[in-house]
């Protein structure tokens, strides 16, 4: 056999190998059991609460509009050292759900009422792209051409900051902050979430 076939099937081998790795390591990435998928190619993995998030409970009304539906319930947040709890309740104070989410460990979830307009993985996820500072939410999202931009100080509309991530230079998610809460729009999968915050300190 020509030796130029055989350096040809050598490197073969090695692209294929290569390739391999490169898939399996990304099936690694996005496999991971805190990552939220908030687009097909665009992942955030759930992290801890920063430092100054622990210690801290808060109440909000969320508000969630989706395929022209709104739903609403009242939540209870406790930020932990890796941890993170939420007990959530109707307006009218029918229990819906509670959850403890660990960072080293399984999620420990109670539903009592099905949830149609959310999963816990995407509650979880869009409290902390609302709530963590930019910095770390750069470096959760996995994805090949994402960016996180944030501007400070709008004046339209009481807007405190807008926040925008982009995949490939197209808007994915729109957050805005208030002086009483967050608004949250999720552009791909078309819904929109408002946080109002019912403590006297946001």
């Amino acid at each position: 056999m020509p030796s130029w076939i055989v350096e040809l099937n050598y490197f073969a081998n090695k692209l294929l190998l290569f390739s391999l790795m490169f898939l399996l390591s990304g099936c690694a990435l996005t496999a991971n059991k805190n990552s939220i998928h908030l687009t097909e190619n665009l992942a955030l993995v759930l992290t801890a609460p920063p430092s100054e998030k622990v210690g801290k409970v808060e109440s909000h009304l969320v508000e969630i509009a989706n395929k022209g539906k709104s739903h609403r319930f009242i939540a209870q947040v406790e930020y932990r050292n890796n941890e993170i709890a939420m007990a959530a309740v109707s307006p009218a104070g029918v229990p819906l759900f509670d959850f403890r989410w660990f960072d080293k460990k399984e999620t420990e979830v109670n539903q009592y009422v099905p949830l149609p307009f959310a999963g816990i993985g995407f509650i979880i996820a869009d409290m902390q792209l609302c709530h963590w500072p930019v910095s770390m939410i750069e470096a959760s999202l996995l994805g090949a051409n994402v960016s996180v931009s944030q501007h400070d100080n709008l004046s339209q509309n009481r807007i405190i900051w807008q926040r925008i991530i982009l995949d490939n230079n197209q808007v994915i998610i729109k957050i805005e902050k208030f002086d009483d809460g967050y608004e949250l729009e999720n552009i791909i999968r078309g819904y929109r979430i408002r946080l109002t915050n019912l403590d006297k300190e946001s």
